[in-house]
């Protein structure tokens, strides 16, 4: 079936699920929900995707996600291989294979109940499906069905008890990875020909709180294990980056002159001590590497990744996008770069966005823009130059692979490069090389943009997080004073409306509003911006009800609970008169009302009483004033 019939029958390939794929692939040979009691032949024409069918070793839906890694869709069962090399596709291990198949089907057409994306069910399958086979290996089990209580409980230590491969305690998100996916196995397990007749994990309810009971070190739930980088060495990576952008001229000078360049060979001979003669071939005018820095060709890559690091940087630095969403970007000006005129108080002012991808919790990748600025098409400009020849051979990719296959860089790739360029330029901290990854940029660009003032709001919408709390974890070392700043602000610009309004106000702060208020009128305009400032920082102001709360501990009458508000009495209370009659009215009888239906409840009746003799004090205080 052709490709395009498909997407005009189901929609954009955006929308389309891995289970309408299958559907849609097999019209002819019928759509199977499970394959209990289907046979290996008719299995083996059940197509997978566009580019697989069920008997191949390798499920490939790059066709289906043309806006993902092709390694990232791609479910390879090699990968699921034995400590000694060896794998699932080899001679010897049908019966782990068969199995394996046919839980994957099943997790494309009849998925759990948190319907993990295709991409992440290939990630899974190299986590607990992986182990679970090689213990199986070890203990001579060739079934799913065959393993048991006894056999799980053993299963658990093992998982529990190997080395962590980077040294220190095994923490509880060590283990819950390497378990990763087993929950989904025993759910799917009825939909299965061989299935888990046993829960994995015994008593405990989950992965996680199997790998919170055996971990050796449990990490709290907001624990970040990217580690904070110093301002120095943040802007020390910035300006070698700066710096190394002018490499994208260097190379492209060498790839002309290389263009230019004919060498010149002569031959020559040499006697051996054996009597024999050696021939060679020996370049009479070598092409001047060392003009540009280097000693040979071979260091040209070296060169080109010092580029596409230093871009990378600047790119992170100056955007917080993560890693795969820089990864998506594509060449061209008008593929990656957006500029956006908006009027402001009668000018226009330019906003600059870089144009790419996120699938983070998407089903596919899909759109957005990051905000940034100008100096970032600079940047895209440098490696645009520098990597030209890349891009020439068909790689649309801005962070392209070195090698000419369409792909794009890789995250061990980046970080393995941002080491070595760490270390190239003795980028260093308490005397040690800093060990710089992707991540580390993103959270500094977070907490440079909550120094600048940015709230929360707007950086969760440049951090493309679908829960603030996500954003308030990010910031979380600099939040405090970042709050704190936008209630300066707020209380600098409430205290400048309710001096200069001269609005009829009463509560128990009222008359000194009112002392400020005539002192306010004869200064000079300098001191009235220094009393303004001076009473934001003494004081901030909360909005209490209907009300508004000039905070200071030690005038105010609820103790900090804002359940235990006495407007009328309380120093800090300040209420804006207009209108409030009718309000306190209406409150003062609906009160009354409850008073008289909880009349059998003495706590709430005294309760009830204390309220209502407040809002008398209000409305006293509103007659002093003469104002309706």
């Amino acid at each position: 079936m052709r490709r395009e019939s498909m997407v005009d029958r189901l929609g954009s390939p955006l929308y389309l699920f891995a289970r309408d794929i299958v559907r849609e692939l097999n019209n002819e040979l019928g759509f199977y929900t499970n394959l209990k009691g289907v046979s290996e032949s008719v299995r083996a024409k059940i197509k997978i995707s566009t580019l697989s069918f069920y008997k191949d070793n390798v499920w490939d839906f790059s066709a289906e996600y043309p806006g993902l890694r092709s390694r990232a869709v791609a479910l390879r069962f090699s990968q699921i291989h034995f400590e000694d090399g060896s794998d699932i596709t080899m001679p010897g291990y049908e019966c782990y294979l068969s199995s394996v198949k046919e839980y994957c089907y099943s997790l494309l057409v009849d998925p759990p109940s948190t319907y993990p994306k295709w991409s992440t069910i290939c990630v899974a399958m190299t986590k607990g499906v992986r182990n679970l086979l090689r213990f199986m290996r070890g203990a001579g089990i060739d079934r799913f069905s065959g393993v048991i209580d006894l056999d799980f409980q053993a299963f658990q230590d093992w998982v529990a008890e190997s080395a962590n491969k980077a040294g220190g305690l095994i923490t509880d998100r060590t283990l819950k990875s390497r378990v990763y996916g087993l929950s989904w196995l025993y759910e799917q397990s009825g939909k299965l020909t061989d299935g888990l007749c046993t829960w994995p994990f015994g008593d405990s309810r989950s992965e996680t709180e199997w790998a919170k009971d055996r971990a050796q070190k449990k990490l709290p739930r907001k624990y970040q294990t990217t580690p904070e980088m110093p301002d120095s060495v943040a802007k020390q990576l910035i300006l070698c980056a700066i710096d190394d952008l002018s490499i994208a001229g260097k190379l492209e000078e060498i790839r002309a002159k290389r263009k230019e360049y004919k060498s010149r060979r002569a031959a020559s001979r040499k006697m051996l001590p054996t009597g024999e003669h050696k021939h060679s071939l020996e370049v009479i005018n070598p092409f001047p590497w060392d003009r540009y820095g280097i000693s040979s060709s071979h260091q040209v890559k070296t060169l080109e990744s010092r580029l596409l690091v230093a871009g990378y940087i600047l790119i992170a630095m100056f955007s917080g996008m993560r890693f795969h969403e820089m990864a998506h970007l594509k060449v061209g000006r008008a593929n990656n770069w957006s500029v956006r005129p908006v009027s402001v108080d009668g000018g226009v002012k330019y906003f600059y966005f870089l144009m790419s991808k996120t699938n983070k919790l998407q089903h596919d990748a899909t759109s957005y823009l990051w905000q940034t600025i100008p100096y970032v098409e600079r940047v895209l400009e440098a490696l645009e130059q520098g990597l030209a020849h890349r891009y020439k051979r068909g790689n649309s990719f801005l962070f392209s692979g070195y090698l000419n296959t369409g792909e794009r860089i890789s995250l061990s790739t980046i970080n393995g490069a941002l080491k070595k360029y760490a270390e190239h330029h003795c980028v260093e901290f308490d005397g040690e090389v800093w060990p710089v990854a992707t991540h580390q940029f993103r959270k500094k660009f977070s907490r440079l943009m909550i120094r600048s003032g940015l709230g929360l709001v707007a950086l969760q919408d440049q951090l493309k997080h679908f829960d603030i709390e996500m954003t308030k974890n990010y910031g979380d070392l600099n939040l405090y004073s970042e709050l704190q700043q936008e209630k300066f602000t707020l209380s600098r610009e409430k205290y400048d409306e309710i001096i200069l309004a001269q609005v009829p106000i009463i509560g128990g702060g009222a008359d000194e509003v009112e002392g400020y208020r005539k002192a306010f009128m004869g200064m000079p305009a300098d001191d009235r911006e220094r009393l303004l400032d001076s009473l934001s920082k003494k004081a901030l102001i909360e909005q209490m009800d209907d009300g508004l709360c000039m905070f200071r501990s030690k005038k105010a009458l609820c103790g900090g609970d804002s359940a235990n508000c006495r407007p009328a009495d309380c120093n800090n209370s300040i209420i804006p008169a207009e209108g409030m009659r009718r309000t306190l009215t209406w409150r003062k009888s609906e009160n009354q009302r409850m008073r008289d239906f909880f009349s059998g409840q003495p706590l709430k009746v005294a309760h009830l009483d204390d309220r209502i003799s407040e809002i008398d004090k209000l409305l006293s205080q509103m007659d002093g004033l003469n104002y309706e």
